[in-house]
Formats: C-alpha cells, structure tokens, sequence
C-alpha cells in the first residue's frame, strides 16, 4: 500500500509543477535558516561542557558598583583571593587562579607574540584537555616548565614530539617544555597557546609587579575557578562569602556601613559563555532571539505549505469524492496526503542540506566565529535536519489531509465551499506570514540605526586619523618609550603622540578615591582614573573646554614640586590633574572655567591642582554610563602609543612608523592598529547580527512572496470565469487589475496593522539594552509596512494582468 501512496504522490507532484516548486523552495530556505540557527544555537550552548568535572566547576565573579551607581559584574579577581577561598572553603577541591600574558619569543631568527597562560598547579585537575605527550599530573608543578597547543608546537617547533625542548623568551628566560596538548575546540571560552606555572619569572617586567600583588586585595586581573567536591552545593558558599568578605578583604569594606561594598558570586563554568561576564561570549537572550527567528522564517515557509495545499484542494475534490464512494477510508486519504507531504518535505530537506554546506561558513563569518570541522560534518547537519524535516512534513501536512478527507462525497462532487478549502484560514496565515516578516524588517533597521549611532555618537573625542601601538607595558617598552614619541614626532605627517594605559574602546575600570580639602574622607567620591602622558590627550583630540592639556614647558604637570611625596605608587606623578565635565559636576567645583585652580586630594593627604577640563569621553560601548573622568601623568604605567596623522598621510607615514618602532623594538612584535577600527570593533557583533536578521528578514519575505505568488496564480484561475463576465459587463483591465490586488493587499494591511505594536515592543526592549540610544522612529514603522505592501502589489500583479488582458470569450468558451 505504501508503494502504491509513494506512485500517486510522485504523480501529483510532477502535474502540480509551479506550487511543487513553490512549497520545495520555500521549505528549503525555511528548513535550511533553522538548521542553521540550530546548529549555532547548539555549539553556543554547548561550551566547556566536555571536561570529566565541568558540572562542579564554578567561576568566581564580583559585582561592584561605579560612581554612577551603575552594577557592574567582572570575573577579574585579586591574586590573594584564591588562597584564601582554598583555606576557608573546604568544601573546595580544588582552587585555581588562571591569568593571560603575551610573551615574545624567539625561534631561530624570528620573533612570534604567544599567548602565555599562568595558572596554579592543580589546573589539569579541573581542566583534563587531552594530552598528545606529557604527564598532566607534572606538566605544571614546578615554575620553568611549559605546556604548549599542538598548533603553537607545529608553529615554533613543527613537530609535537618536543619533550624536553627549550622556548626561549626574547626575555631571556627559557621555558622547557613539559607536554602538548590537542588545539583547544571551538566551543571554549579558554584561549591558549602556551601554559606554565603561575609562578614561572618571566623577566620581562610582569614578575615585580605579580609578586608585589600577593598582598593587593584591591588589584583584579586573574580568574579564580573552583573545583567543588561531590555533593556541594554552590548556594551554601555563596551564603557565606559575605562574611569572607569583611574577615579578608577590609579594602572593600564600605566606610560609613562597614558592610562589603562588593559582592561575590559562583557562576558554573559550562554558563560563562552565555553569561557574558568579562568574555566575549554570546548572550543568552541573543540566542533565544535566534531561535525564535528561526521558528518564525520555518513557521512562515509551513504556512506557505498549509495554504498552498488548502487552495489547491479543490482541485482533487473529485479524485477524493471517487476515492470515498468506492470504499476509501478517511484514514486512507488521511496517509496518502501525508505520505505527499513528507515526500515534499525530504526532497525540501535535501535541498536544504545542500543549502547549509554552502551557507554555513558564510553564517559563520557574519557572525565573526569559528567552529569546529566536526560540528559542520554531513552527520551532524544530518542529525539536526532529518528530525526537521519529518516534522514539518507531519505538521505541514496534516491539516490539509484532515480538510481534504473530511466532506462527504456529495458535497466535493458539487463544489461546495469544503472543496474549495477555507479563504479566511488562509487570508488569516497571510497575514501571520507577513506580519512576521515586518516584525524583523522593523528590527533590523532599528539594530542598524543603533549600531550606527552607538559607534559615530558623541565620543569626547575624535578617533579619525589615530593610530594605536600596542605592547609597551614591558620594562623593554617603557625603556625607549620617550624615544618612540620623539621619533615619531619627526615623521613627516605625524601631528601628535602620547602614551596611555589604556584606550578609549578598551573597557578600562581603574577607579581611585579624591575629595576637597573641606570634603571629610567618608565623602570621598569614586573617580575613573586615566593615567597618561604628554601628548596623548592631543594625540586622540580630545576637546578641551577649559584650562589647558598637560604640557612639558610647565614642570609642575610632570614632577611633584609639593613637599608632602605621593606614598601610593598610582598617585599623580606631577601636581597638576585634568578633570572631565561630569567630574566638575560630581565634585561641585561650578562651571569648568571656575574649577580651574582648584585643589582635589587623592587618597589620604596627596594635593593636586585642577590646570584643565575636557568633554566627557566613552571609554565604554554605549551600554555603560558615563563615568566622571580624572586625568593625570603617569609614565611608568603606558602600554599604548597614540599617534595622530594628517589626513591623506597615507601608507608613506603608516611604514615610517612601522619601521621606528622595529628600529627601537626589535624584539618585540608590532602590532598596529587604528582608533576609529577599535571603536567600530566595539559594536561589530551588534552590526553582525544586525546584518543576520536583515537576512532573515529577506528571506522571511521572500517565502512569503512565493506563498503570496502560488496564490495569486490559485486565485486568478479560480476566477477565469467571473474576471471574464466581468469583462463583458464593461470593466476593464485596470478595474480587474485593482480588484485582484486590493484582494491580497488586505491582509498585508492587517499585517502592517499587527506588526507595529509587536516590533514596538521588542525593539524598544532590546534598546533598553543602551545606557545611549536611538528613539523610535514611527516613520520607519510607516515604510516597513508601505515596502511590505509594494512587495505584495508586485508579486501579484503579474498574474492580475494577465488574467485580466485575457479575452472574456476564452473564460467563458467552457460554459
């Protein structure tokens, strides 16, 4: 019998060319759009879930709040922490502390820059990575031993057979290396490429300075992660870290409650890429966006389906009353209109497997992420397609069997209104089809304009013509620091330089302690502290409002000339500081022109002078608030060189800065980069999925024009006869031609209708995101409906003229 069903829909098929081709078309694409969403949606979720204990690894996180009262949740943690939780957390296995540092290093005659991972020794017992040679229980137990990725062993070494063989730092530190494992995967949010013992000296300056961080509860630059032991739950150590907090870290400790000014929390590891915590991870609500996204574009191609095959039934209503007269079973009609669907369905679904190889490193670049071989394998697209597409063909077709098979023979024979299926059922999917699409036309726009407006908004600043040397926080940077600026300076096109710590773009959220004279300590107010050096302000053009910018002629700027000394090595290494707008205001100081002169004190007694004010500046995206700013000189701390050129200073310029640096630097890699990329790179995964969903949005609508398309051609056939009696009685071609397009033009109407509130909602809700946001704009919501509207006008206007040119005494031969 089902041979018998598989002839019949084969040959219903074939005869029904045009809407077979429709439905497999938009099937495709629908199927192919969620197999890929699902395929991403499954290797994001899917992140550091392969380690033996990965469910009883958690990660340490603290959440603080900025002067502006914003919440802020970091996973940067203090170098003395871990230690402590070791010793007053039993219920701990295990604690490591893990941090990154880029090394040079040196192989034959060329310099690479690796990633250095440092961790605690215990580190392979919370994280077993595979081992191609090595022992995991030794590989790290002694500081001078290395583990290096079997790419960075192929890069340095081209083999992975290197026990025992030497890395050498430009340093001068060698490394012996202790073991190699696999490359790490795709789905970890683990960057490596070298790892060795956190207490390897690296002479490279990082040792001083990570040394005298064994005492600095205040100083957060490391992850802590813990290995509970079986059967502990992560509430009951989080229930009591407050009171951890006040007995261990008094520097947090809020001076008016004398309560912990910060808060600690557990976060399990297999949730720290969907959490999005200090890492570049993907947030969960995009991944449900994108998986409603899908549903939607697949939902809108099985409507395509169900309307398709409804208005077509009419056409198989005597097939059907024959079949049902001479003994056929409901649930016989019922399994051959299914048996038709899934077939259409599998040959969709091939279609659509075709369509994700193809697509998918596309997908993928979009997006600006790497996955795994594996992953995007026949077997895996497979296992996520065939599931797919057995579904959509039960779903799909199911209904139109159940209004196919259900009248009576009688009333299919006469051509009553169960023959020709239901009109407001499918005027009702119409509208449900485009409404969708129209919801994700209106929030692409609305992500662009954001995404626009978030990297070109008023940044205090002007990042055109900046270029930006990283690697100088080495004592081999700052040793001919001062000489770079120089050099530089007398490059033809160069108009400014100065070091930084940091950039505007990086993140930074170096907060310190400052009064007025008059001002008791309790009151003391958190400032964003930048410290930089001569020129940088000028180099990143940052627009001053008062006062003037640190200057060399003014010794005061760069030496302290006051007899009380800075005792904290981050104090202003000069008397003169430079405050933003919004730290003016913060510290009551009036108007930038009258707090000029005025004296701030940093710390317990240190006094500077206020010398100037700037705009307020966005050293964050354009979701974090604006942080009232102080500026002063800091030399020791620079690792970036800003360095404005002239407009058109083109790639002359841009090799004689390279070729100072080499000259200077020849140990250490350059590694360039513009202002104005930096702040784009900012908000380019918002642009990615902003250009995604404008995708999916074409897509949507293209399904949906080609349901819309089948029918037009459906309906135009259906009203021949009508359109020709009409003919007759003195309409002509453009009267039919309005009657046949307002008729698919109201539902598009309908769908305009429903679509706005929706597309309000959801896109002001995903702008609740921005601290700085656009407005909706109701304009974009009246164009969204008129282009939908348009589209619908011209895929139907095609079949409208021609039957409406059509001779009446053709439509009517048949009478």
């Amino acid at each position: 019998m089902f041979g018998n069903f598989l002839k019949v829909a084969v040959r219903v098929l074939v005869r029904q060319r045009l809407y077979t081709a429709l439905n497999i078309a938009g099937l495709a694409l629908g199927m192919a759009t969620a197999a890929m969403i699902g395929l991403f949606v499954w290797h994001e979720m899917h992140y550091d879930g392969f380690f033996s204990h990965a469910d009883r690894i958690h990660r340490l996180i603290r959440t603080y709040h900025t002067p502006s009262g914003a919440a802020v949740t970091v996973a940067a943690q203090s170098k003395p922490l871990g230690p402590a939780l070791a010793r007053d957390f039993p219920e701990a296995e295990a604690v490591v502390r893990v941090v990154n540092h880029a090394v040079a290093v040196r192989r034959d005659s060329a310099v690479f820059e690796v990633r250095l991972t440092l961790a605690d020794a215990d580190y392979f017992r919370l994280f077993d990575w595979p081992f191609l040679a090595g022992d995991p229980a030794t590989a790290i137990s002694q500081p001078g031993t290395v583990v290096l990725t079997e790419r960075t062993a192929r890069k340095l070494f081209s083999s992975v057979d290197i026990l025992g063989r030497a890395v050498t730092l430009t340093s001068g530190v060698t490394l012996t290396v202790a073991g190699v494992i696999r490359d790490l995967p795709s789905n970890t949010v683990f960057h490596m490429e070298m790892l060795a013992n956190i207490a390897t000296r690296l002479n490279d300056g990082w040792d001083e300075p990570f040394a005298a961080a064994d005492t600095q509860w205040h100083h957060s630059f490391l992850r802590t992660y813990l290995l509970l032991k079986s059967g502990v739950e992560p509430a009951s150590l989080v229930a009591r870290f407050p009171g951890f907090l006040a007995a261990r870290m008094t520097e947090y400790l809020d001076t008016a409650t004398g309560k912990p000014s910060v808060t600690l929390d557990l976060q399990p590891l297999t949730r720290v890429h969907v959490e999005g915590i200090s890492d570049d991870g993907v947030p969960l609500s995009l991944l449900v966006t994108f998986l409603g996204v899908g549903a939607l574009v697949l939902g809108i191609a099985v409507i395509n389906f169900i309307n398709l095959s409804t208005a077509r039934s009419s056409l198989r209503a005597r097939e059907v009353a024959i079949r049902k007269t001479l003994g056929g079973r409901r649930g016989v009609l019922v399994a051959q209109f299914l048996t038709e669907s899934v077939l259409l369905s599998f040959i969709s679904g091939a279609l659509a497997l075709v369509l994700v190889e193809l697509a998918m490193p596309r997908f993928l670049a979009l997006l600006d992420l790497r996955m795994d071989a594996h992953f995007m394998s026949g077997l895996w697209i497979a296992a996520i397609s065939l599931p797919l597409v057995a579904v959509v063909g039960l779903l799909g077709g199911l209904y139109p069997a159940l209004v196919l098979s259900r009248p009576r023979p009688g009333d299919l024979l006469k051509g009553g209104p169960m023959a020709a299926g239901g009109g407001r059922l499918r005027a009702i999917l119409v509208v449900a089809q485009f409404a969708a699409a129209i919801v994700l036309g209106i929030s692409t726009v609305v992500m662009l304009q954001q995404t626009r407006y978030a990297s070109t908004q008023r940044l205090g600043f002007m990042p055109e013509n900046v270029v930006l040397l990283r690697g100088l926080d080495t004592p081999a940077g700052h040793a001919h620091q001062q000489a770079l600026r120089e050099a530089l300076l007398r490059i033809p096109g160069v108009i400014a330089a100065g070091g930084s710590l940091w950039t505007p773009g990086d993140g930074a959220d170096r907060f310190s302690s400052y009064r007025l004279p008059d001002t008791p300590k309790e009151k003391e107010l958190q400032l964003r502290t930048e410290g930089v050096d001569f020129g940088y302000m000028e180099a990143v053009g940052m627009k001053v409002l008062a006062g003037r910018l640190f200057d060399q002629a003014h010794p005061q700027d760069g030496q302290v000339t006051r007899p009380d000394a800075p005792e904290d090595e981050e104090a202003p290494q000069g008397d003169s500081i430079v405050l933003s707008a919004l730290a003016v205001t913060r510290l009551g100081l009036g108007t930038p022109e009258q707090a000029l002169g005025r004296t701030v004190i940093y710390g317990d007694h240190t006094a500077v002078t206020v010398i100037g004010v700037v705009d307020d500046v966005q050293f964050d995206s354009a979701k974090s608030v604006l942080e009232p700013t102080l500026y002063l000189i800091e030399p020791r701390f620079m690792d970036v060189m800003a360095v404005r050129v002239a407009a058109g200073g083109g790639a002359g310029t841009l090799a004689a800065i390279d070729d100072t640096w080499r000259r200077l630097y020849p140990d250490l890699p350059l590694k360039r980069e513009f202002l104005d990329d930096h702040i784009r790179d900012t908000y380019a995964a918002t642009a990615h999925q902003g250009q995604l969903l404008g995708l999916f949005s074409g897509l949507a609508i293209l399904i949906a024009c080609l349901g819309l398309f089948g029918l037009a051609a459906f309906t135009a056939e259906r009203r021949t006869k009508e359109i020709g009696l009409r003919k007759v009685l003195g309409a002509t071609v453009p009267d039919i031609v309005r009657l046949l397009v307002w008729q698919f033009s109201k539902p598009v109407v309908v769908a305009t209708l429903v679509a706005w509130p929706v597309a309000w909602v959801l896109a002001g809700r995903w702008l609740g995101e921005f601290v700085y946001r656009v407005d909706l704009d109701p304009l974009v919501f009246v164009i969204a409906g008129l282009v939908a509207l348009l589209i619908a006008w011209v895929t139907v206007a095609g079949h409208a003229a021609r039957v409406a040119a059509a001779k009446p005494v053709r439509a009517l031969r048949y009478e």
